[in-house]
C-alpha cells in the first residue's frame, strides 16, 4: 500500500447513488484541504490550465 493511498468505509442508503456519495466526499474534503493549504488553489487553477 502506498502512504498517498487511503480506503474509505461509508455506509449510505441504497437510494444514494455512489457518484453522489463521491462527489460529496470530494468536494468537502477539497474545501478543507484549501481551508488548511491556501497556496494549493493557486496550484491547482495553474495546473488546470496547463492541461
Amino acid at each position: 500500500m502506498k502512504p498517498d493511498h487511503i480506503h474509505v468505509f461509508v455506509d449510505v442508503p441504497q437510494t444514494a447513488a455512489s457518484c453522489d456519495v463521491v462527489r460529496t466526499f470530494k468536494d468537502i474534503s477539497a474545501i478543507e484541504l484549501f481551508k488548511a493549504f491556501p497556496q494549493l488553489i493557486q496550484f491547482c487553477r495553474m495546473r488546470y490550465f496547463m492541461v
